[in-house]
């Protein structure tokens, strides 16, 4: 027997509202997005050279110039704060728990070198002869890492503006464009195995590449000690349980004019996280959504219910 129009429509209701009541929540990430750099969207970033900190980079932009000289040294363009990046055990052991983040980013074909960073929870000491780069540069001789594919080459490894108290810590991933055409750079983190993939393919909204230009073991809760993995030496050394992370570059212009659409998302800690547990728009919607499916199923019996009573009393009286 055929199914009635009736019948139907309550079961793609149903199914409307159960896929409702069902969607996930939305991760419990910190997420921080800046599709480009200019007056307007860098004023909660900082900047940090080896002699100025600048707070509110949207500063930099202003017509009368006030710190000329930072544009045009090598720095740090800073996330506002610090991100969490792993918890202690009670014992004082193996974290109870590190962060997984992802973070992706543009470069001009025509930019120069530029980093991605992680640092300590404090800004590095102000006029270091060592400079923010360190004595050896930005990382320490040859590294076995680094790679190139046909848009850029990319070198992982420690940051050294804390030296000469702490030579090597945190990361430092430095993407440099072979100058053709613009770059998309993907950076992911899984905490779970210790394991950093670095992608490169082409910029424009094309997909992120399905093989890593780089894997590399990397544990950033070693607290700056040396560590070794199985398959090799970790990428990165040690950083604090909360760090600075931004973007570096011979001189911070370099930065305004050479990257965009950066994004990075960093898994939530419970306690001091700026999205603890699901967020509130996301429960009204779920709620609301739930609300709207319960009125539309009731709505949708009334309506069976009186097209029955009516096709019932339009039903011709059979003559006796």
């Amino acid at each position: 027997m055929a199914r009635s129009p009736q019948l139907t429509a309550i079961a793609l209701v149903l199914l409307c509202a159960a896929a409702i009541m069902a969607a996930p929540a939305k991760e419990d990430v910190d997420s921080y997005s800046f599709p480009v750099f200019n007056a307007n969207t860098t004023d909660v970033l900082w900047v940090a050279t080896n002699k100025t900190v600048v707070q509110g980079a949207s500063l930099l932009f202003q017509p009368e110039r006030p710190f000329p000289e930072v544009n045009a040294s090598d720095g740090f363009l800073l996330l506002p704060g610090q991100v969490d990046l792993w918890r202690a055990g009670d014992d004082g052991g193996v974290p109870a728990r590190e962060a997984s983040f992802n973070t992706s980013f543009t470069v001009e074909s025509s930019a120069t070198p530029v980093s991605f960073v992680i640092l300590l929870d404090k800004f590095p000491t102000f006029n270091n002869p060592a400079g923010l780069r360190g004595a050896n540069g930005s990382n320490t001789g040859a590294v076995p890492n680094a790679t190139a594919d046909g848009l850029a080459a990319v070198e992982v490894g420690t940051v050294k503006s804390y030296a000469p108290e702490s030579p090597d810590v945190g990361l430092n991933v430095t993407v440099t464009p072979n100058g053709t055409a613009e770059a998309a750079v993907w950076i992911e983190y899984d905490a779970v195995a210790h394991l950093l993939h670095v992608y490169v393919g082409a910029a424009g909204g094309e997909p992120r590449p399905a093989k890593a230009l780089l894997d590399t073991p990397l544990s950033l809760a070693g607290q700056g000690t040396p560590q070794t993995s199985p398959i090799g030496f970790f990428a990165g050394q040690g950083t604090t349980q909360t760090a600075l992370v931004g973007l570096f570059a011979g001189t911070v212009r370099d930065i305004f004019d050479g990257v965009r659409d950066w994004d990075l998302t960093v898994d939530s800690f419970d306690g001091k996280n700026k999205k603890k547990g699901t967020s509130w728009w996301v429960i009204l919607i779920a709620v609301l959504g739930s609300v709207v499916a319960a009125a539309a199923i009731v709505s949708l019996v009334v309506w069976c219910f009186v097209s029955r009573r009516r096709a019932r009393t339009m039903e011709p009286i059979p003559k006796l």
